[in-house]
């Protein structure tokens, strides 16, 4: 179960930016801070999946390699001149 967020004393200037940033966008500051949060999260969420990927592109360049080492180039085999 989520836990309440509430979010005490983030200082004048940030309220001020807050409540100026929302009037420019027109929508309330709740709503442009759940749209942040959104933001981040999503973000967050694809730098891990960017992250597992490169990953596993390593491993698979890695075994390449190690084919490449044990078994030399084998490309030319399937060329048709």
């Amino acid at each position: 179960m989520p836990s309440p967020l509430n979010i005490r004393d983030i200082g004048q200037d940030r309220k001020a930016a807050l409540e100026a940033e929302a009037k420019e966008k027109g929508t309330s500051i709740s709503n442009l801070v759940r749209d942040w949060i959104d933001v981040g999260i999503a973000k967050a969420r694809a730098d891990r999946e960017r992250a597992a990927w490169i990953a596993s592109a390593r491993q698979g360049i890695a075994d390449e390699a190690r084919h490449l080492d044990e078994n030399g180039p084998s490309l030319a085999r399937f060329r048709k001149l």
